[in-house]
């Protein structure tokens, strides 16, 4: 342990020999968790130093209340419509009657031997107002995220800037400072202490453990909402410290947010250039090779010979930092409405308020309105022209609008007139002598799919509805299997001002009249004269009713 100059700035009365403490437990939902921090907290060494075991409870279902008090511990419920652990704490502190406060969460287990380590420290430092040490999973082994948030706990020891939610503190400093903000749902702690040492104390670290941790994250979705949670708690401490010029977790804010934007965009980046930029893939894949191997390189401290759990670690370390930034955006949309509540990782899914996805939507609302406020849209229609013309080798006019990605296979034979609207999803295979003709005014809706092998046309003015199917070819059905049996085509022609509803399917040989229209799923495989309307399996002619005429 560091040593720490003998005079304090602080004038504060030395603890008595056998200072007394109060230790002040807080928790909802914790159940079994709970009894066991309490059996800890009695089986602890408190030789020689009086204390008194006090449980603050944040409105829990179960029956944590009772619990406590079978356990001798003075019960006090929390009775508040917007529960935090600040709060909780501050409850419990002023009702404690200790020179010192062991503050505890419930979900922890107390180190038989860290009251008395804490409590000489505090006597041989009288401008040490805190002593921690190291918290610790007990059963880091139940998952992988409790086995890299377990490296999470592990911190130097010396003195600090900040101490987590176990701690022995002075009480006198508790008193001076006026306490935990009750405002801060997250983060409560460091923003005491940046008002600790402000006021002249100082904080200690030491080299020896504390408590034992029951994280209790086995889900994705704990996973995800711890870390959402903690992005809530940076954004708001650094808010607070920037306005009184101190520079505690202003940096570590500042990197979420900007990580959490640059590994978005850099895993959409990886996802769509496998399809079209492969070489671009590969190169991310590498830099992230690269800066996974760099973070696990610089925290092997944590988990000395153990480089697979270091990797893990490394993962862990980058992919919090895009729940982390949701949460920054959660708290800077709710900052003006007074706060958002709760945020509790260990509660019930099923009786949950809200859902991962909730959360994944608040945060990706900033990107979307971005993306309408700039006109992002647009661009994306025109890189979907530059492909289409890439893929046919022919200058696609500037009056047709493709909404979207056009997935071309074959020889790419196709021509398209002026004025077409195009929606994402469609598919045009050309094969062979094969090639697609479309002509002005035409509108292709989602996931329609033209396949020649021969030839297929469509007149100006034609409407085919969404995931219908053009195919001049049909499988031939030989000894060597159908794939490789070849295929039997005729021309596909389709007139002027036709309508094609959805999920039709005209085949080979089909001859489309002008201004004729096909009902939706139906299976064209003859002539349809002009002006007919056609429906059903095979496609048959449907009867005019008078308001259709008219």
């Amino acid at each position: 342990m560091t040593p720490l100059p003998e005079q304090s700035p602080v004038p504060v009365p030395a603890l008595s020999a056998a200072p007394q403490v109060s230790v002040v437990v807080i928790g909802r939902n914790e159940g079994e968790r709970l009894v066991r921090c309490l059996a800890s907290v009695m089986a602890a060494d408190w030789h020689g130093i009086s204390r008194e075991v006090i449980y603050v409870d944040s409105c829990s279902r179960d029956d944590s209340l009772t619990r406590a008090r079978h356990q001798g511990a003075l019960a006090l419920l929390l009775d508040d419509a917007s529960p935090c652990a600040a709060k909780a704490r501050n409850l419990g502190w002023h009702a404690a009657r200790g020179d010192c406060i062991l503050f505890l969460d419930g979900d922890t287990e107390l180190d038989a031997g860290f009251v008395r380590l804490a409590c000489t420290t505090l006597q041989a430092h009288a401008d040490v107002c805190a002593v921690w040490g190291h918290r610790r999973e007990s059963d880091p082994q139940q998952s992988w995220f409790t086995r890299v948030l377990d490296l999470d706990w592990v911190y130097p020891a010396g003195p600090s800037l900040y101490f987590g939610g176990d701690v022995l503190i002075r009480r006198e400093a508790l008193l001076a400072s006026g306490g935990f903000d009750p405002q801060l749902k997250a983060g409560e702690e460091p923003e005491l202490c940046a008002r600790l040492r402000a006021a002249g104390w100082k904080i200690m670290h030491v080299d020896a453990p504390m408590t034992r941790h029951d994280l209790a994250i086995r889900s994705w979705r704990a996973y995800w909402l711890r870390a959402y949670r903690s992005g809530m708690a940076y954004a708001e401490v650094a808010e607070r410290m920037r306005k009184l010029g101190d520079p505690l977790w202003q940096h570590e804010a500042r990197r979420d947010f900007l990580h959490g934007w640059l590994f978005l965009a850099a895993g959409a980046a990886w996802l769509v250039s496998w399809f079209w930029w492969p070489w671009m893939a590969v190169g991310l894949t590498l830099a992230g090779g690269l800066l996974l191997a760099r973070t696990a390189w610089r925290c092997r401290w944590k988990a000395p010979g153990q480089p697979g759990l270091c990797w893990l670690y490394a993962v862990h370390v980058h992919l919090q930092k895009i729940p982390s930034l949701f949460g920054q955006l959660h708290w800077r949309r709710h900052r003006q409405a007074g706060g958002s509540g709760l945020i509790d990782y260990k509660q019930s899914p099923s009786r949950s308020p809200r859902r991962v996805k909730s959360w994944l939507a608040d945060g990706l609302t900033p990107l979307a309105r971005l993306w309408q406020r700039w006109g992002l849209a647009r661009w994306l229609r025109v890189w979907s022209v530059a492909r289409l013309q890439a893929a046919t080798g022919r200058q696609v006019a500037p009056s047709n609008v493709v909404l979207g990605p056009v997935e071309i296979h074959g020889s790419g034979n196709i021509r398209l007139g002026e004025r077409a609207l195009i929606y994402p999803g469609c598919y045009f295979e050309t094969q062979g002598a094969g090639r697609i003709e479309i002509g002005d005014d035409v509108v292709l809706s989602r996931g329609v799919h033209i396949v020649a092998f021969d030839r297929v046309t469509l007149g100006a003015g034609c409407m085919v509805g969404e995931y219908s199917s053009l195919r001049d070819a049909n499988h031939r059905s030989g000894p060597d299997g159908i794939r490789h049996s070849g295929h039997d085509s005729a021309p596909l022609d389709i007139g002027r001002n036709v309508w094609i509803g959805r999920g039709v399917a005209v085949l080979k040989g089909a001859r489309l009249g002008d201004n004729c229209i096909v009902a939706a799923n139906a299976v064209v495989n003859r002539p349809v004269a002009a002006g007919a309307i056609v429906g059903g399996l095979p496609a048959r002619p449907l009867p005019r009713y008078p308001c259709e005429e008219s």
